[in-house]
């Protein structure tokens, strides 16, 4: 999978999930790995944190240059990021009295990919249905 902003490669990865690997995961995961799972999503839940996760997919940013790229306070962002870090998604580090946020964990990068392209194909499929009817 290659992710492209601005004419920058950002991730070349190739992710394989097999057949197999879905069925063990629907037969093997246990409730409280349910609730993991769940808790993941709620994280993406909200379009703030998805904002966050845009710009810093771009490379790790300040608190304040995250700010003005998505327009919200500072004590909006801080509190999405501290989420954020709490729940291994992003990782920071100090540099004075800047401090600098990354993305962590790639796999929310693919899960956010994934379900965009599904809304789109989705509403794609929506479109043409709704163009048919209206020819008929």
């Amino acid at each position: 999978m290659i992710i492209r902003s601005s004419n920058k490669v950002i991730m070349n990865k190739t992710v394989t999930i097999t057949e197999e690997e879905v069925k063990k995961w629907n037969l093997n995961m246990p409730d409280e790995m349910l609730e993991a799972v769940a808790n993941r999503f709620k994280l993406l839940s909200e379009p703030m944190r998805l904002k966050i996760l845009r710009v810093l997919c771009e490379r790790e940013h300040t608190v304040q240059e995250i700010v003005n790229k998505v327009n919200a306070t500072q004590a909006n962002i801080s509190k999405h990021l501290a989420l954020l870090h709490d729940n291994g998604i992003v990782n920071r580090r100090k540099e004075g009295l800047k401090c600098y946020y990354r993305i962590a964990d790639d796999s929310i990068i693919y899960s956010c990919y994934l379900s965009s392209r599904s809304v789109v194909e989705n509403l794609q499929d929506r479109l043409n249905w709704l163009q048919k009817v209206n020819t008929k």
